[in-house]
Parts: structure tokens; sequence; C-alpha cells
């Protein structure tokens, strides 16, 4: 790293001889090396999916405006609602055989507005339409070291006639470069990690990448140092802030895998090992900060569950897979268990936009400078409803969302005039997705 004039150029690395490299975040020393264009703090997507809807009742609010309450849901996330957009009565696409079946069909058109466009049983083609998510890294990625990440938390696997009577790929993922190009999720923590900040190839190079330097920031000491050197004490605060973070991601990984390697290989984990779960969400939620605070990737899509998963959630207390409990049948005490799954995910969530809150971005946070959408494709997930699915809006768009509103949209509104809302907040040009009618107005 060559440091002239006093001026970093914005897009700075520390590296070391063993390859570690890690992507600095938006420094005050950055801005006199921009243009005034490019001085403008980047902005930020990202997109969270729920599966197997909600109990509608316990997350739609009432009245409209910035006087709603928060139902039982929802209620993790009241701390953050002076950066929050929630909106009702939307409808997402029907789940027929023709539109990728009552549980694939609806993550698969979350982030396109129409799903699978290969025919039931035809596994020779795989087609469908490009997501919002990539419009939007088409506008934004910049000179991002990743374009866009994808990740989730399990894998729906890869057997005929497993998913609906369609190619699992469209299980597997919510984002589609183009029509025929989806783009797969990353599952493992490590994996994203080493894509983030070095140590790529095969398993086994990367084994042996890790084995030669026990942390990315310990192979970069003495470069870091020189740089700290370099910076005000207001710069020096935030990087002190990312590395700290980038140092406890790696100790997060390093504890899975030590629990991980503690199992014989010839022992099934037991459904319900306490927190593993929860660990995984945060470990990737985390990661995701990470490559916005670094701007290694200013694009996300976070799968953390798919449409028909048979995951338990012993750890809050609730020993049944997600999917059975989600068709309750009316029944008062499954419906709480669905309800606090539900519940338990906007906690998650929660924690993510503290964390993002509390890391400042100029005048501003992490928070004001990024757009999160969160939600489901199906509503009532007890007969696969696609009427009044969640849609949560947060954060501040760099100035262009104001929060604290409940909307409602027209009844049965296509979720993908949604799309086109949220594109118009990224300052994306989209004339269409979907099978949208118009503009939702955010």
């Amino acid at each position: 790293m060559i440091v002239t004039k006093a001026h970093l150029p914005r897009r700075t690395f520390l590296r070391s001889a063993l390859g570690a490299a890690v992507a600095l975040p938006f420094l005050d020393a950055m801005v006199p090396a921009l243009s005034a264009q490019d001085a403008r703090r980047p902005l930020r997507f990202g997109a969270v999916y729920l599966p197997n809807g909600v109990q509608p009742e316990a997350w739609h609010p009432e009245p409209t405006g910035g006087a709603f309450e928060f139902r039982p849901i929802m209620k993790p996330l009241e701390p953050y609602r002076e950066s929050l957009v929630t909106i009702s009565g939307l409808k997402a696409p029907d789940g027929n055989p023709e539109n990728g079946g009552v549980h694939m069909g609806a993550s698969a058109a979350w982030l396109n507005g129409v799903g699978p466009l290969t025919g039931q049983g035809d596994f020779s083609v795989i087609r469908s339409e490009k997501s919002l998510d990539q419009f939007i890294a088409d506008a934004i990625a910049g000179d991002t070291p990743l374009r866009s990440l994808q990740v989730g938390t399990e894998d729906m696997g890869t057997s005929a006639g497993a998913c609906d009577g369609y190619p699992c790929v469209f299980f597997n993922t919510l984002s589609w470069r183009d029509a025929t190009s989806p783009l797969p999720m990353g599952i493992n923590p490590r994996v994203t990690f080493e894509r983030m900040f070095g140590g790529t190839g095969s398993e086994a190079r990367r084994a042996s990448d890790l084995a030669l330097k026990r942390s990315v920031l310990d192979s970069i000491v003495e470069e870091t140092a020189e740089l700290q050197r370099s910076l005000g004490p207001a710069d020096n605060a935030i990087l002190d802030e990312y590395l700290t973070d980038v140092r406890e991601v790696e100790r997060q990984l390093d504890r899975m895998e030590a629990r991980a390697g503690a199992v014989p290989s010839d022992t099934s984990a037991p459904s319900g090992i306490p927190d593993a779960f929860d660990e995984h969400l945060t470990v990737t939620y985390d990661l995701m900060r990470l490559a916005f605070e670094g701007d290694m990737s200013r694009v996300f899509t976070f799968m953390v569950g798919h449409e028909g998963s048979s995951r338990s959630y012993a750890h809050i207390g609730i020993p049944e897979p997600h999917h059975p409990v989600s068709h309750h049948l009316n029944r008062p005490a499954a419906i709480e268990k669905y309800v606090r799954i539900a519940a338990y995910h906007s906690e998650k969530l929660a924690e993510f936009l503290g964390k993002l809150q509390a890391r400042e971005d100029g005048d501003g946070t992490l928070l004001d400078r990024s757009l999160i959408y969160y939600g489901s494709g199906m509503g009532n997930g007890n007969t696969h409803d696609r009427g009044n699915p969640p849609a949560l809006i947060a954060g501040g768009a760099n100035g262009r969302l104001q929060g604290n509103r409940h909307i409602a949209a027209e009844s049965g509104e296509p979720t993908a005039n949604l799309l086109l809302g949220l594109a118009d907040l990224m300052n994306v040009e989209i004339d269409t997705i979907g099978r949208s009618t118009r503009r939702f107005a955010l």
C-alpha cells in the first residue's frame, strides 16, 4: 500500500505476503481523492427472505400512517420504527403448478415477480427472469470486489421431483443474473468469509492457506500500523471498529468449526443442537454487515430458510419443523408456535439493523445508507395463501426513504409493483418486472 499526498484511494486494501486482503471502510481520508460526485457515500441493498409466510393478523399493524402499533411478530423491530416502512394488502404471484408450485413458487418469484418459466417436470431448461437485486447491482456495484452476495442456511438438494416437480435450482436461489443464469446461495459462512478476504481455490487449498495464517488480521499487522500512522483520530476510530468486527467474525467461524470437528464423521447431528442455527444466522448477518462496512459488496440476498423447510426451532422451544408448524389448522397452540418462529426471525433482523445503525458512515450510519427489504412470498402458510404477505423496508436509502409508516396497498396489488418502487428508491430505471402493473409509491 502506498499513500500519497495523505489521501487514500477509495479502493484501498491492506495486503500481506500471504495473500490476505482486507478492504477498508469509507474513511474521511478518501474524500479529497474523489470527485464531488464520487464522494457521495455508497448506497447498499439487502434482501432477506422469510419462508412459509406468517400469521397475517400477528404481523400487519393498524392503522396506516405513523401511529401504527407493532403486533407480536414485528414487535422486536419497534426500536427501529423511524427507519421502517411496512406494507399490507399486496398479492404475491399465485402458487399454481405453472408458476412453481405452492412452496417453491413463493421464493422463486420473490425478487422477480414471476418465478420459474420452465414447465413442471421439464428439467432440460432453466429459465426465469432477471431479479431486482441484479438490476440494482448493475447500477451500484461500482468497483466493489464482489458484485453481489447470495447467502443462505440450508440446501434443498438436487434430486429430481423433490422440488415441486421442478429442478431444485429454483428452490436454492432468490437471484437471477439474467433469464438463464440463477445465482446459487452460499450456505457455508467460512467459504463466504474466504471469498471476502481471500483464500479462493479448492477446499484443500483453502485449508492450506488457513494453516499458514491463523488470522487475516495477524498477517497484516505491520501494514495496518503504517496506515494508522497516516490517519486522523476519527478515521482511526472507524478503522479500529471495523477490524475488530472482522476479528470477531473470524472467532465466530472458528468456534463453529471447532464444534463441527468434535462430532465424529459417522454421527448424525441431532435436530436440536442448542444455538447452532442461531449462530449460523448471526455470523451470516455479520458477514453481510462487514461486506457493507468494508464496501466489499453493496448488494446481498439472504434466504434465512427454505420454503418447505424441515428445520427444527428447538433452541426457542419449538422442536417441530417449520413447515409443519406453518400448517397450524387454525389451532391456537399451533398458531402460537408459528408466530414465535416468525418473531424470532424478526429478532435476528433487529440485531442486524442495530449493528448497521451502530456503525458510522460519514455524517450518518450504515443503516442510513442502506435499503433492506424483508418479507416472504406468501401470506398465511396454513393454506399457502398468497394474499397479504409480510413486506418490510428498513433503512434510509441515503435520505430517499422516510420511515415510521404503514402503507396499505390497493386490494390485490401485485408484489411486483413494490419491486418497481424499490428500484426507484435505489435510482434504478426498470420499466417492468414480472407481473407488475405500476410503480408502488414509497
